[in-house]
């Protein structure tokens, strides 16, 4: 079974504590509904409460973490209207960012994209859930640097932890895998031969087709959580 990784330097502790705890739940390992405190978490990490304390401050002004009970803390629940309104944002995001890089793309794109397309049906063959969150967030990364847009990359980088965590809600099943790549390779090819029209289309399909994944996901997530009395916000 794995477990999270110790943080083993004191720079920007409460910081690297932030990014191992946001690692750990998209990755799994710390699941929706489960409780944290700062016991727990000093101690699976090796470090000193205080530290703790403030990332946990952090997770929850962000919304990884939410209020249960009246002191404590659990894992937030994905909300539907949340991953509605963070997947609308992706369509116009991703739309945008595939005509651009239509229309942009140069010449070490090809090898670049060809090389992350490859690594993702890898993982999804070997079940590595780490290595297919990594890929896809490189490809649709390369995307938006394709683009050539800093607004593009500015704005997706302060959504990114969320957009990691709900991209693993999806890729855990393994059913989802081979279609998300397949489709990854659509709307790189449509980008490489310059056509941004079929680009933009096959972007916003990728993300309307995942976001009606997730829709039927949280159903079914919620259910245990609901009948074993833990508190949702």
């Amino acid at each position: 079974m794995r477990s999270m990784k110790k943080i083993q330097t004191e720079k920007n502790l409460p910081e690297l504590i932030y990014d191992s705890v946001v690692n750990a739940i998209v990755e799994g390992l710390l699941k929706p509904g489960e409780r944290v405190t700062q016991e727990t978490l000093a101690e699976r990490l090796d470090v000193s409460r205080l530290p703790v304390s403030q990332a946990m401050q952090r997770l929850r002004d962000d919304g990884f973490l939410s209020a249960v009970g009246r002191r404590g803390l659990m894992v937030s629940v994905l909300d539907e209207s949340f991953v509605a309104q963070l997947y609308e944002f992706r369509c116009g995001i991703d739309l945008v960012s595939a005509g651009l890089a239509a229309q942009r793309v140069d010449a070490g794109a090809r090898k670049r994209g060809e090389d992350i397309i490859a690594e993702g049906f890898a993982a999804g063959k070997a079940h590595d859930l780490p290595a297919l969150i990594d890929a896809d967030m490189r490809f649709h990364g390369f995307i938006y640097e394709l683009a050539g847009n800093t607004f593009i990359l500015d704005s997706m980088e302060a959504h990114w932890n969320h957009v990691r965590r709900v991209m693993s809600d999806i890729l855990i099943v393994e059913k989802n895998q081979k279609q998300i790549w397949e489709e990854h390779e659509a709307i790189l090819n449509a980008v490489l031969a310059g056509d941004a029209r079929t680009a933009e289309t096959l972007a916003r399909e990728h993300v309307e087709t995942a976001s009606k994944w997730l829709q039927k996901e949280i159903q079914v997530c919620r259910e245990p959580l609901k009948r074993s009395g833990s508190t949702i916000s």
